[in-house]
């Protein structure tokens, strides 16, 4: 099994992806775009360090969830743990959400082995730099250049259902009063990061 480096892990949110969905962020990310909402995402150091198997068995134990979103971060530069997670998870039918600022032509003109693989176990694939000068109101795209890559099919036709409209933010509350924003706010700015989200 690999290992996962991950910042943060919150286990059910209606603002990452179709339906209900557990949410992981990795740590660690090169194209630090402008205007990011996880800045503290960027640097390669260690986090919170996780066997794929052991994620997938969280996952997998979860109740009224229909699958994961990979955020971050850049999964893609975790690309072979995720993919054993993804496998893992689909299995038990569930479905992976993946969020990427690589452009779908990078990801697949690389031909990367591990690229390929998280690819292959992603539904619905959100890809592109975010961009601060090209907003936009769709639900699930923070900039009008990212596009929705449906990779399956089994998500297709559900962007836009109660939870995900323009602009929606989410803050969780964990039982040891750690709060998660996270979500498609239209003023970065006038939040208070209190730790990571995804955008």
């Amino acid at each position: 099994m690999t290992e996962l480096n991950y910042t943060g892990f919150l286990a059910c949110s209606t603002v990452n992806g179709p339906g209900r969905r557990a949410v992981v962020w990795v740590q660690g990310c090169p194209l630090r775009c402008s205007g990011c909402f996880n800045p503290e995402l960027w640097p390669f150091v260690p986090r919170n360090r996780i066997q794929a198997g052991d994620l997938a068995d969280r996952i997998t134990a979860l109740p009224d969830i229909e699958g994961v979103t990979f955020s971050g971060g850049e999964p893609f530069c975790q690309a072979a743990a995720l993919a054993e997670v993804g496998e893992l998870i689909r299995e038990q039918d569930l479905t992976v959400v993946t969020f990427t600022g690589f452009p779908f032509r990078e990801l697949r003109v690389q031909q990367r082995t591990s690229w390929n693989a998280l690819l292959a176990v992603t539904d619905l694939l959100i890809a592109g730099p975010y961009r601060r000068d090209l907003p936009c109101s769709h639900p699930l795209l923070a900039s009008a250049n990212q596009e929705i890559v449906h990779l399956s099919g089994l998500l297709r036709g559900r962007e836009d259902e109660s939870g995900q409209a323009p602009g929606t933010v989410e803050y969780t509350i964990s039982a040891e009063g750690v709060i998660t924003t996270t979500g498609f706010p239209d003023h970065y700015d006038s939040l208070c990061r209190m730790n990571t989200g995804g955008c």
